[in-house]
């Protein structure tokens, strides 16, 4: 008996040791639960954007750095007085950047002047070139109100315009292109895949992933049974999936190239653009800070370049407007009003904006006795030449330089133009009479031709005067260099479209070379200007104020109308598609109407926007059919990309359903039916999703990425 009381002693000695050592680690685990590891440690002192807060430069480091930091370097960034953020002087010599303070407005009623209060509020500054990794809207960077001497020196590299905020000052980027440098056979890279608006990182368990095409993708429910509580739960979309690069922060520079490298201060600079084609604001569902163009950018860039002391004005060979009718007109006014507050001198005629009413062109740009006009053209005239409220040339006074400007507008063209109330001529008959006199009065002559570029040749040709010929026609991407014609004087710039990139012309008094060039894409390295925003926010407002009445937009009839009738509420399709209904749920096409209201300003009044947000309208015209959205209020219904969207009304489909003529529902079923090839084909007559996933709003759209975050298959 004491032997087996020892034994059980001990036995229970054991249990206890055990016992205590298993509560230590259980100790040791929760306190490493709240203790951060190291990894944790880097990942807390990465703010928000994504880059690590490393200390400001002093005085003397910012200094140093000035003169030898590549374009993208972070010390040239700092140098150009761009910070995130005013900084505060913590007693070790460095300083923050002047800072351009505001007023805030009063408490007001009107929308747009309640958007102006709030743009106003204390707190906020004005946008700049925004440094890379600087993602915060709400604070964006300053521009210095004066540039330091060491900034614009001629002949000392001009910094960066919107560098990458980094540590390492001396890193290589790749240069500019110029016209004396060889091709660099280095390629950009592939661009990123980017964000799918449509793809989820749900778990497989909770997807859908039928194994064939034609299999029911649920069982129909059986008559009185309710529909489950989960199809009808709100959509609460996972996160966009990303690309081949997720988790790598996008990087312009990176991306795009640094811009002005090596640029001494030019005696005057002229930012070129044109062929706009109604593109107010960078466009498309890719992320704004993957998408180039807006005129908010644009203005960045201008005042940039104004802060750095370089004279520079703005020339644009046309083509600002697109289409025609009541929303193409306030569009071009809002167009007209931000150019001249931009600071562009000149606006050639294109066919585009020719098509509008002359008297609308008159009243925004053409001289009057109260205001200088924009426009310009050898060989238009608007209302006719001896109205002269259309001048043919002008001269500029910039840097010291005289700069002539004249422009016309091509045979070609002209043959696109029907109105009695323009005047239009010989393109070579109007710079003969205009180019004598012009040529006396300047050093540097610009033509601005809206032709095609064999014509422009043979006009440079012709006019052996012209120092430099802006061509309307030519690739959507303006090439990195001029275009040189052999045995032509002039040298050739083409402007692209869309409002994604200008050309910058730097001129100097250098004999060995009289002129620059820099392509410079308008990316998320620029943050668009406040005073654009505001314009954009007015232009909204007018959208909102007319409403789609008051735009002439009339309903017409669907084509499917009068074999499908009318369109239904996908709700309708839930009784007997629950699972495609759930899925539909979950996807980012049942929110897509609320991705236009929470936009700054909302844009769900915009029909270029709800056309591929609702149901009921034409995606790539911009107009609504019978029975289709009418507002969130009076069809809240047809909301988001619903089914009907996709598969056309499903109002005759629904009622045949109801009843028992079997004909009749085979018939209302393959007329709502769309097989994945279908969908999958630009050019089918049926419904497809590059109808909205087009190359302007989803550039990097793959089918067969998005596809399996939408699919379902049901027999209707």
């Amino acid at each position: 008996m004491q032997g087996r009381t020892s034994g059980t002693s001990a036995i229970g000695r054991k249990s206890f040791v055990t016992l205590l050592l298993i509560g230590c680690a259980l100790s040791v685990l929760v306190a490493g639960c709240g203790k951060p590891s190291a990894e944790d440690q880097q990942a807390a002192a990465v703010g928000s954007n994504g880059s690590s807060r490393t200390p400001e430069p002093t005085e003397s480091s910012t200094a140093d750095n000035q003169a030898e930091a590549p374009v993208g370097s972070s010390s040239a960034s700092n140098a150009s007085g761009r910070a995130a953020s005013p900084q505060t002087n913590t007693g070790t010599g460095s300083k923050s950047p002047p800072v351009e303070t505001r007023t805030p407005l009063p408490a007001t009623d009107t929308p747009y002047q309640q958007y102006a209060a709030k743009q106003a509020s204390p707190g906020k500054t004005s946008p700049a070139v925004r440094p890379a990794g600087h993602s915060d809207p709400s604070e964006p960077a300053m521009l210095p109100t004066d540039p330091s001497p060491s900034q614009i020196d001629e002949g000392k590299p001009v910094p960066p315009l919107g560098g990458k905020v980094g540590s390492s000052a001396g890193t290589e980027l790749p240069r500019a292109q110029f016209l004396e440098q060889p091709d660099d056979p280095a390629e950009p890279g592939r661009p990123a895949v980017l964000p799918n608006p449509l793809r989820s990182d749900q778990p497989d368990a909770t997807r859908h992933s039928p194994a064939q095409p034609d299999t029911m993708a649920s069982r129909p429910l059986q008559p009185g049974e309710p529909p489950s509580q989960l199809a009808d739960e709100p959509a609460k979309p996972p996160p966009s999936r990303k690309g081949k690069r997720s988790g790598e922060p996008f990087d312009p520079i990176k991306e795009n190239g640094p811009i002005f490298v090596g640029w001494p201060k030019p005696q005057a600079a002229l930012v070129i653009s044109g062929r706009q084609i109604g593109y107010l604001e960078p466009c498309g569902c890719a992320g704004l800070d993957r998408m180039k163009g807006g005129m908010g950018r644009r203005h960045t860039l201008m005042k940039t370049l104004a802060a750095k002391g370089w004279p520079a004005v703005g020339l644009d060979v046309g083509g600002v407007a697109k289409g025609f009718g009541k929303q193409a007109e306030l569009k071009f006014a809002t167009a007209i009003e931000g150019m001249r507050k931009m600071g562009y001198s000149v606006v050639g005629l294109g066919v585009e904006e020719l098509r509008l009413p002359a008297g609308l062109l008159v009243s925004l740009g053409a001289d009057t006795p109260t205001q200088p006009g924009l426009f310009l053209s050898a060989n238009v005239a608007l209302f006719g030449f001896d109205a002269k409220l259309t001048p043919r040339s002008r001269v500029l006074t910039l840097g010291g330089k005289k700069i002539g400007v004249t422009a016309v507008l091509g045979k070609r063209f002209q043959k696109q133009i029907q109105s009695n109330e323009l005047e239009l001529s010989d393109p070579h008959k109007a710079l003969g009479g205009v180019l004598p006199e012009l040529a006396k009065q300047a050093d540097f002559l610009v033509l601005l031709a809206y032709t095609a570029m064999d014509e422009a040749v043979e006009l440079a040709k012709s006019f052996p005067r012209f120092d430099l010929v802006v061509v309307a026609e030519g690739p959507a991407e303006p090439p990195d260099r001029f275009i040189e014609v052999e045995g032509v004087k002039a040298r050739f710039v083409a402007v692209g479209e869309k409002g994604m990139n200008v050309v910058v012309v730097g001129l100097y008094d250098d004999p060995r070379q009289p002129l620059r060039y820099q392509r410079v894409p308008l990316d998320s390295r620029f943050e668009g200007s406040r005073e654009m925003q505001m314009l954009m926010a007015a232009y909204q407002d007018q959208l909102k104020a007319l409403g789609f009445a008051g735009l002439d937009l009339r309903p017409v009839p669907h084509p499917q109308q009068q074999t499908n009738g009318n369109f239904v509420s996908s709700k309708k399709c839930q009784s007997c598609h629950e699972e495609s209904y759930r899925i539909w749920r979950r996807s980012r096409h049942a929110i897509a109407f609320d991705t236009l209201v929470n936009l700054d300003p909302p844009r769900h009044y915009d029909p270029e926007c709800i056309s591929c947000h609702v149901v009921g309208w034409h995606p790539t015209k911009y107009f609504p059919y019978q029975g289709g959205y009418q507002s969130a209020e009076k069809t809240p219904e047809l909301v988001g990309v619903g089914c009907d969207a996709c598969h056309g009304p499903g109002e005759g489909h629904v009622q045949a359903e109801m009843g028992s003529d079997k004909q009749l529902q085979a018939r209302m079923r393959e007329a709502v039916r769309i097989t994945k090839a279908e969908a999958a084909d630009p050019t089918s007559k049926k419904a497809n999703c590059y109808s909205c996933h087009d190359l302007d709003n989803s550039p990097d759209f793959n089918f067969e990425e998005y596809w399996p975050d939408v699919e379902h298959y049901e027999d209707p």
